[in-house]
């Protein structure tokens, strides 16, 4: 997996210079057709997903100005899998939705095996007032370069909102504690000290959930190219440093059961100094001003550099090829509206980075610090679970307890996930 060394930091830059093109293109907004459609739309916007509300505001629309369509909203839960566990299943058992906001890389290939994934490059071509807005460097988050030779050098899926994870810090109990910020690993070790000896949760984090511990402490360990490389041994490293952390009572006491939701609640309720997770938290915080986003510090003997971070584009939407054309273009027609500048504003407003050129007013602080760490990145790589499959990073994660506890190596745990790659992938 290559960095994208300072891409979405450009990114950002640019998108609050740009002012929103006048024209957004053809979104498929056709209120005179009057062939009756119906939409299958699964994505993860629902519960308490940050986008949740955005997203039902965004179908509502499409369907006052299309009244002809309607989109049935599938909406599934990304935790626990269980988003993967159902489009895997509909496009295994052939009852693919129209339209899929899912994952991407490794979780793209046994859709794409399939045959059923709607190429975008004809469209991009054609409709350049639709395609001019997306830009360039996003897409190439969503273009396969894998085995498959119908999809190679094509683009799957249209990205929209991107990501970054970092260490989130509630600067007022910093402040109050006369603490200095964590830029630097001696400073994180005194500041979860300090905050334990308080009474305060060091760091809101979630070893059930620990996908952001894991990816974080692993690229901390191994920097990029450590962690961009399948099962290196940096990655040993970074879990153990993990397990350091839960054994100093950093986490919560309840870590091995808490969910990530649960996790971000302390956090925004200030009972937790830290928090070590994604963009998509912004939106949820009760307190946008005191709050800061930074790299994760470099641990004793780590490889990245200071401002080394995960991020990207993760997910994106795919549509049916077939189902496109047995509905005269409608499911394109859709993701294009959701696509456009006006609808990718409400849904960067809430949090993320943009994929598409548009403005964002009002941006809080705590949403700034997240785009300047973006932009001052010394590079940006995609997540561990972009790049191993599913199963084997689900291995990773929901066997961590065991090493936290000392019920398993994390060298050993890191050996059975590298079994399960072995052998789904032959």
């Amino acid at each position: 997996m290559k960095n994208f060394k300072k891409i979405l930091g450009l990114i950002v830059l640019v998108v609050f210079m740009v002012s929103i093109v006048g024209m957004y293109g053809n979104t498929g907004v056709d209120a005179k057709t009057t062939e009756k459609v119906k939409i299958r739309a699964v994505t993860y916007f629902t519960g308490a997903d940050p986008w949740t509300n955005t997203w039902k505001e965004a179908i509502k629309d499409f369907m006052a100005k299309n009244p002809n369509v309607e989109i049935v909203d599938e909406a599934t839960p990304a935790a626990n899998d269980a988003i993967r566990t159902k489009i895997k299943t509909d496009f295994a058992s052939g009852n693919e939705p129209d339209v899929t906001f899912f994952f991407v890389g490794a979780d793209a290939e046994p859709l794409l095996k399939s045959g059923k994934v709607f190429i975008w490059d004809d469209e991009l071509k054609k409709d350049t007032k639709w395609s001019s807005n997306i830009y360039k460097s996003a897409l190439a988050f969503t273009t396969y370069n894998g085995p498959i030779k119908e999809y190679k050098g094509k683009v799957y899926a249209i990205p929209t909102i991107g990501f970054y994870e970092g260490l989130y810090v509630n600067v007022d109990l910093f402040n109050k504690y006369n603490l200095p910020l964590p830029t630097d690993w001696d400073k994180f070790i005194k500041a979860v000290n300090t905050f334990k000896s308080k009474g305060i949760i060091p760091i809101a984090g979630s070893i059930l959930e620990s996908y952001y511990l894991i990816e974080t402490f692993i690229l901390s360990a191994g920097g990029p190219q450590g962690h961009n490389t399948p099962f290196h041994p940096s990655w040993e490293k970074g879990l153990n440093i993990i397990k350091d952390l839960y054994k100093m009572g950093a986490f919560p006491k309840d870590a091995l059961t808490l969910q990530d939701a649960q996790a971000q609640a302390l956090f925004a309720d200030k009972k937790a100094a830290m928090m070590i997770n994604g963009s998509w938290c912004v939106g949820g915080l009760k307190d946008k001003v005191n709050t800061k986003i930074m790299p994760v510090p470099v641990v004793p003997g780590g490889k990245a550099h200071p401002t080394d971070i995960i991020g990207g584009f993760g997910s994106g939407w795919y549509v049916s090829k077939d189902l496109n054309k047995k509905k005269n273009g409608w499911p394109v027609k859709f993701v294009k509206y959701i696509t456009s500048p006006e609808v990718e504003a409400k849904f960067i407003a809430v949090g993320g980075v943009p994929a598409i050129k548009c403005k964002v007013p009002n941006v809080t602080p705590v949403a700034q610090s997240g785009y300047d760490m973006m932009a001052k990145a010394n590079s940006v790589s995609m997540p561990i679970d972009a790049q191993i499959l599913p199963e084997a990073f689900t291995k990773i994660r929901t066997d961590l307890a065991y090493v936290v506890t000392g019920k398993k190596t994390a060298k050993h745990l890191l050996a059975e996930a590298k079994k399960i790659q072995d052998s789904v992938k032959k």
